[in-house]
């Protein structure tokens, strides 16, 4: 199936498409006459040149299904829009693989001559005109004239609606994916020095606003933020062919790069908060091996508001930051505050289920704080947008310990409404064969409901089988090792339950350990602390 690497952009074309753009029904209604075709028509840019090389690979096994009539692109409108299937043929290679993308776009021109939804939406036309621009030297350059004019027409027709429109883009990130394509495609068309100055330079200030000084993104979405990551890449290499000076682009992949890092596990994959996993490993080795970003991983993106502590082959990423508030105000992007994920080597054992969903239902449920390794409280999530009751995070500290490595953080999500404060303490013995936490709930006074019942989530990765032992404490195996780890826990009772896990699109079924601790009496006592380990083997 395919699988394009920029989720941001993968999202299936919708009826709704219109609703993520400022169009009112005069705007539709112009959009839909002859006049409205005939205005984008004005001027001629020209000749196109084969000036930009892909940095990525596209999928071999969709591109010989092409060829072979396992997959027709045309019967796919989110594949089809999206002119992934370009690259997919480009890595087969073949002369055949060359004509037919050449087929395939004369298709597609065809059928597209007057504006329409999905297909000339800012965001999807800045994808096509990025993958069009970034492959011409291939498709393109040894095509009959014929062709040559017929896309340069084309092309010059959807830059002329592309560079009006893409303002009518609700969301930054779609504003900044139009933008992309129209430089990219202008670059093809041999653009001024100047005139691609002028577009990085709007596109500089839309960046300024959703990258956070570390060099996250300010949605604190990991998939997202690779996207962006590999959309500056692309722009570096048009500023480069346009002879325009790239060290502030170059500066922000660094930054970005970084924060990647400090995400990855030991299996190459980013971590699964705030509706990660869309993103395979091959494409976060990709983007950073194109991106030339080297070194060590972040400890620490207090700007982006995660922790990151290792030692041995065992790594622990958690979450430390506030959430997103999304644009409509009323939904985050993740409610696991103070949640981690924990991997040893190549295998992940604690993770969160991920992958936000198009589905609002699913979407709610899988962005809740019970669909994070993290504590929760009777059954409400650590912050709700919708009452203005926000998690704000204190005390946050990562750095050596004795035999060891701690991470340390607050939140006060809970206060307002229940006037409870939620520490949390992981300690990651040297040599990562040890990680013991300290949850610690703090009533500080405030009103507010009385506390029932706090549960703390351990979802545990499909590779990894959980089962009870007669002492309390719970036995892990990850399918194909010999090494099993053990949790024991205190103050609370320990269950198990199923779970959920999405990863590339993929539901599994997966367990969950619960530790359920009874703190109707808190408001009495002041506190109450659940202590609990993991430890690999019979240490």
């Amino acid at each position: 199936m395919p699988a394009p690497p920029d989720t941001a952009d993968q999202k299936p074309a919708s009826p709704m498409s219109r609703d993520r753009m400022r169009l009112s029904a005069l705007d539709r209604l112009i959009r839909s006459t002859a006049l409205f075709g005939w205005q984008l028509r004005g001027g001629n840019r020209g000749a196109l040149r084969a000036s930009l090389q892909d940095p990525w690979r596209g999928n071999l096994e969709n591109g010989r299904d092409i060829l072979t009539d396992r997959l027709d692109p045309t019967r796919d409108p989110a594949y089809f829009q999206s002119f992934e299937w370009v690259r997919d043929l480009r890595v087969e290679g073949s002369s055949e693989a060359r004509s037919r993308a050449r087929d395939l776009i004369t298709s597609w021109v065809s059928a597209n001559q007057r504006w329409k939804l999905p297909g000339w939406r800012p965001d999807i036309m800045g994808r096509r005109l990025a993958v069009l621009a970034l492959n011409y030297g291939w498709y393109g350059n040894s095509a009959p004239e014929s062709f040559q004019d017929m896309l340069s027409a084309a092309l010059d027709i959807q830059l002329n609606c592309l560079a009006s429109d893409w303002q009518r883009m609700r969301a930054l990130d779609d504003q900044i994916a139009a933008l992309r394509g129209l430089a990219l495609a202008e670059t093809t068309f041999g653009v001024s020095k100047e005139t691609f100055s002028a577009l990085l330079e709007i596109l500089a200030s839309k960046l300024d606003t959703v990258m956070v000084p570390d060099g996250g993104h300010a949605s604190r979405m990991p998939d997202q933020h690779v996207t962006l990551m590999r959309q500056l890449v692309e722009l570096r290499i048009a500023a480069a062919a346009t002879g325009v000076d790239s060290t502030n682009l170059g500066e922000m992949i660094t930054r970005m790069g970084a924060v990647t890092r400090m995400w990855r596990h030991g299996d190459g994959r980013l971590t699964h908060f705030n509706g990660g996993g869309g993103v395979p490993a091959a494409h976060v080795e990709e983007t950073l091996l194109r991106s030339g970003v080297r070194g060590k991983p972040l400890q620490q993106a207090p700007y982006t508001g995660f922790l990151r502590i290792g030692s041995g082959r065992t790594i622990v990423i958690m979450d430390a930051g506030e959430p997103a508030v999304m644009k409509d105000g009323r939904s985050v992007t993740g409610l696991g505050t103070l949640g981690f994920e924990l991997s040893v080597g190549p295998t992940q054992l604690i993770v969160n289920p991920g992958q936000m969903m198009t589905d609002p239902t699913m979407r709610r449920i899988m962005s809740s704080t019970a669909a994070h390794s993290t504590l929760g409280l009777d059954n409400q999530n650590s912050s709700s947008p919708q009452t203005g009751r926000m998690a704000s995070i204190s005390g946050v500290e990562v750095g050596e310990a004795d035999g060891g490595i701690l991470a340390v953080a607050t939140h006060d999500g809970y206060e307002p409404s229940h006037g409870l404060l939620h520490h949390r303490k992981l300690y990651l013995k040297t040599g990562g064969s040890n990680l013991r936490g300290s949850d610690i709930l703090e009533y500080s006074g405030a009103p507010g409901e009385i506390p029932h019942l706090a549960l703390i989530r351990f979802h545990l990765h499909p590779r990894v089988s959980a089962a009870m032992l007669s002492n309390g404490s719970v036995l892990m195996k990850i399918r194909g090792s010999k090494t099993g780890w053990t949790l024991k826990a205190a103050g609370a009772t320990t269950e198990l339950d199923n779970s959920v896990y999405f990863e590339d699109g993929v539901r599994q079924a997966s367990q969950q350990i619960i530790l359920k601790a009874v703190i109707s009496d808190i408001r009495t006592i002041g506190t109450h602390e659940v202590r609990w380990a993991f430890t690999r083997g019979n240490q």
